[in-house]
């Protein structure tokens, strides 16, 4: 069951990324989609990808067998870590970025596009690694 919990999960939440990987990709379009974007990621962080990557996280740590915690399947449970860690990082540039759209402040909206941007290269690689140990080396 918790198995099941897990990788519903992790399959959901990897949707939410990816919808919000398409979203991120049309914000240079102008100022107001710039604006428009930081308003949509912020409610879909809040509302979808932390309560998704949370019971990621719980259901992950319940499933950790710590006599296995070497070689690929240390590899997988320290790549999957990673992405949860970087996604709750990445918090804090989504809710400030969504503060400077409310504020109109354009180079804060930026910067902070930015550093989601930055997070996101160490977090989707990461999470993807974990994935696809997890699925093809059934691990």
């Amino acid at each position: 069951m918790i198995l099941k919990l897990h990788l519903f999960a992790v399959a959901f939440w990897l949707g939410v990324v990816g919808v919000e990987y398409i979203l991120e990709r049309s914000r240079a379009r102008n100022r107001h989609q710039g604006f428009a974007v930081a308003d949509y990621h912020y409610q879909i962080d809040l509302g979808l990808e932390a309560p998704a990557f949370t019971v990621a996280l719980v259901t992950g740590l319940l499933l950790i067998d710590p006599s296995r915690l070497d070689g690929l399947y240390l590899v997988k449970v320290l790549a999957g870590g990673l992405a949860v860690l970087s996604n709750l990082v990445c918090l804090w540039p989504v809710i400030q970025r969504k503060r400077a759209a409310d504020s109109n402040d354009l180079p804060a909206v930026i910067h902070y596009s930015s550093l989601i941007d930055q997070i996101s290269m160490l977090a989707i690689p990461a999470g993807l690694l974990a994935l696809g140990l997890g699925m093809f080396g059934q691990l």
